[in-house]
């Protein structure tokens, strides 16, 4: 497996602010590894790093399966590094039942055609199922791999305080979803979030999103939910586009704004800089991974194409940890006996083997497994890989970048 030793220096120079004291001072390290969609192509199953197919996301559970989502396909890849498709024909469409013959429309009339899936640590998959305004389960039946439909499918919409069985609501084609460590299932809506029991019997209204994230001059919050998480400790975090914010969720239900000024655009500032994640500018950001410990997020995608780091504190500053806005800058080569195009660094800089990854190309984060390994990927319409210095070509569009922890 290709393997590169990297290093995030967590502490951004030109916002930082002098004697405050954090981990997020502190050097993370990761290794940047291979991990699925192969260059040149190649089966649909079979080892992981050597299969293709597009990942548009996917999360992971304790025995170390990775769940992947694209092109109405589900795929699992087991611990042993074995990928094949789980659910889905393949083709849009609604059935439930064995896995294999079920059909999904994700990210069909969702924003910006996002997918968005939920792992539980014992292996149930949940699915944002936007073109049929439902959530679906992936579950390991007594006969083998099924799925159902979990929440959604209904005329009723909740209020404050009300609660309903969950094939009697009605869901928004655009959501995200966030699976907490009891099974409770959290399903985020434009103006606040919905909570699924575990056992599935009732969903009830949550909260109302807080009112600072209103827009200016809205008297109400609208978000546009698009990525969800949550970390081990019960809290849930959301990222919306159109206001760019990140929301939290306690365990106690309360939400809180945690990132992103909200703002209406345009204009936007011609420098996107890290500081109080409050105060920080997110541009159009995609994708959300939290990290388990419930240190951090990590935000990505959009127009930034990069990785910013979120203190879930609410206070510590904000950090890029690369790319920082310039993927205009990287010069394309043509490479079509290893299978497309590749990213080599500008003259501002490069993929340093030593430490720095300031010049790695993602959009966005796919998604993290159980242990917090984050999984990027770059466009699959690009067609293209990135380029090492000194270390060559990944081969793969879809890599990991698993923290070194200590």
């Amino acid at each position: 497996m290709h393997r590169f030793t990297l290093t995030f220096l967590v502490l951004c120079l030109a916002g930082s602010v002098p004697g405050q004291a954090s981990e997020a001072f502190m050097a993370e390290r990761w290794t940047l590894e291979a991990f699925t969609d192969a260059l040149g192509g190649g089966p649909e199953t079979g080892p992981v790093a050597l299969a293709r197919g597009r990942v548009d996301t996917l999360c992971g559970d304790a025995a170390g399966n990775r769940f992947l989502a694209g092109d109405q396909f589900i795929d699992i890849v087991t611990p042993a590094g074995q990928r094949r498709h789980l659910a889905g024909s393949g083709e849009p469409g609604f059935r439930n039942g064995p896995a294999h013959q079920a059909a999904f429309r994700m990210g069909i009339g969702s924003y910006y055609s996002l997918y968005d899936l939920a792992c539980t640590a014992d292996g149930d998959l949940f699915v944002a199922d936007s073109g049929n305004a439902r959530v679906r389960r992936v579950f390991r039946g007594d006969d083998g791999w099924r799925v159902e439909t979990w929440a959604g499918g209904g005329k009723t919409r909740l209020g404050p305080g009300m609660d309903a069985r969950p094939a009697e609501v009605e869901l928004p084609a655009t959501m995200a979803l966030a699976a907490l460590p009891d099974g409770t299932l959290l399903i985020a809506t434009s103006q606040g979030y919905l909570s699924v029991d575990p056992d599935g019997r009732r969903i009830r209204h949550g909260a109302r999103w807080p009112d600072s994230l209103a827009l200016p001059g809205k008297a109400s919050v609208n978000l546009n939910p698009v990525a969800g998480d949550a970390d081990r400790s019960g809290q849930a975090y959301f990222l919306s586009r159109g206001p760019d914010v990140v929301v939290a969720v306690a365990p106690s239900g309360e939400t809180r704004h945690l990132a992103g000024i909200v703002r209406v655009r345009p204009p936007k500032p011609h420098h996107i800089g890290d500081g109080p994640p409050r105060e920080v500018f997110l541009d159009a950001t995609m994708s959300l991974a939290a990290d388990p410990a419930g240190r951090a997020v990590y935000v990505c995608g959009g127009d930034e194409y990069d990785i910013r780091r979120i203190p879930t504190d609410g206070e510590t500053h904000t950090a890029t940890l690369m790319q920082n806005g310039r993927w205009y800058r990287a010069s394309v080569h043509p490479n079509r006996s290893r299978g497309g195009a590749v990213f080599r660094p500008g003259r501002d800089g490069r993929l340093d083997p030593d430490g720095k990854l300031d010049i790695l190309l993602v959009a966005p984060l796919a998604g993290r497994d159980y242990d917090g390994v984050l999984y990027g990927r770059l466009n699959h319409w690009s067609g293209m890989s990135q380029y090492v210095e000194g270390r060559g070509l990944l081969p793969t569009r879809v890599f990991r970048i698993r923290p070194e922890r200590p």
